[in-house]
């Protein structure tokens, strides 16, 4: 049975009044925190609309018909397929990190990875997915922390890795120097906050450095710190875990290059691995529902500094959204039968 504190830490995540309801185990929020996330959803929605009408304003609309048109109808299918196979390579970087706490069959973690797309793009919260995954995948280890620590430590590295990638592709592109200072600014300062709360001795001084954050921010923070914290332990699994995750990120911008060369964008591969994974990093910042507008904008922004259209980003970074929604629909299908499973057992068992 999952601590009270684990139960306050998994509320603390979830932030939905829907919990109940994914049968994750968590109970509802009350009147006053269900209001405050119906008003951030509401938001949320507002930015991610007026993004997506600015950038239309702001392409050649005309432009954007044209490549969508030219965008071969057989091509989707293969996308979305290449990108479902990425999460393969995700359940593998996900079982290295599960790894220390105990064994959760691979096909499993792969089918909660497939779930997690699916309450991402169900859910309000950016977060959405992982929590659920996290939380089932704890209940499978019969240890919750366990499982939300998994996650959080495969979230981290895939950050990490995401931006040393852009940082090692920067000598091979040509010189752009709002790209160039993004990427090393987050490479030092992502590596040195995260090497500084992993190796710090004391957790007093942890707390201390983090809880003058404001809004409460220092103390979610700190939650998650603590978590990481837990695998100084496992150096090996740190060490693997982190070649994965390159391994694993590399993958989907493949997919994102495959995109690309499908919509007919003449930018070498050495663009991608320069520019998307800042992308990614820039669609964290929990402004939008799910990204949406950021990610559309972000990607329009760096296929023009490097002389494409800014309709052809906009195309690919759409084409990078529904692939990940044919996931979440297979998540989705996934998720349904489990509960239908679920509720054949309990009723036999009455």
């Amino acid at each position: 049975m999952p601590t009270d504190r684990e139960n306050r830490l998994y509320k603390k995540k979830t932030g939905e009044a829907c919990t109940k309801n994914t049968r994750t185990g968590g109970e509802e929020l009350s009147i006053e925190d269900r209001t405050k996330n119906i008003i951030s959803t509401a938001i949320k929605g507002v930015i991610s609309a007026g993004l997506i009408l600015f950038l239309i304003y702001k392409i050649d609309l005309a432009q954007f018909l044209i490549e969508l048109k030219h965008f071969p109808a057989w091509a989707f299918p293969v996308v979305a397929i290449a990108f479902c196979a990425t999460v393969i390579i995700g359940g593998w970087r996900w079982s290295i990190f599960v790894h220390p706490f105990g064994k959760i069959p691979f096909i499993k973690l792969v089918a909660l990875y497939f779930v997690g797309y699916f309450f991402n793009n169900f859910l309000p919260s950016g977060v959405g997915g992982d929590v659920v995954r996290g939380y089932i995948a704890g209940k499978e280890l019969k240890n919750i922390t366990a499982g939300y620590s998994s996650i959080v430590a495969e979230r981290v590295a895939g950050i990490l890795a995401t931006v040393f990638l852009s940082l090692i592709s920067l000598p091979f592109i040509e010189y752009k120097s709002q790209i160039v200072l993004a990427s090393v600014v987050l490479n030092i300062g992502l590596w040195l906050g995260v090497l500084l709360f992993l190796f710090l001795p004391s957790e007093k001084v942890v707390k201390k450095l983090l809880f003058w954050l404001p809004f409460g921010i220092g103390a979610k923070l700190f939650d998650f710190v603590e978590m990481l914290r837990g695998y100084r332990k496992y150096p090996k699994t740190l060490f693997l875990g982190f070649i994965s995750s390159i391994i694993y990120q590399g993958s989907i911008i493949l997919v994102v290059v495959l995109i690309g060369f499908l919509a007919g964008v003449k930018l070498p591969i050495r663009f991608y691995f320069a520019t998307v994974p800042l992308v990614w990093v820039i669609s964290l910042i929990p402004v939008s529902l799910n990204a949406i507008g950021v990610r559309e904008a972000s990607f329009a922004y760096f296929f023009q500094i490097f002389g494409a259209t800014k309709s052809a980003g906009f195309l690919v970074s759409i084409l990078v959204f529904a692939s990940s929604l044919v996931a979440g629909i297979f998540g989705g299908i996934i998720f349904a039968f489990w509960n239908s499973a679920e509720k054949k057992i309990s009723a036999s068992n009455r």
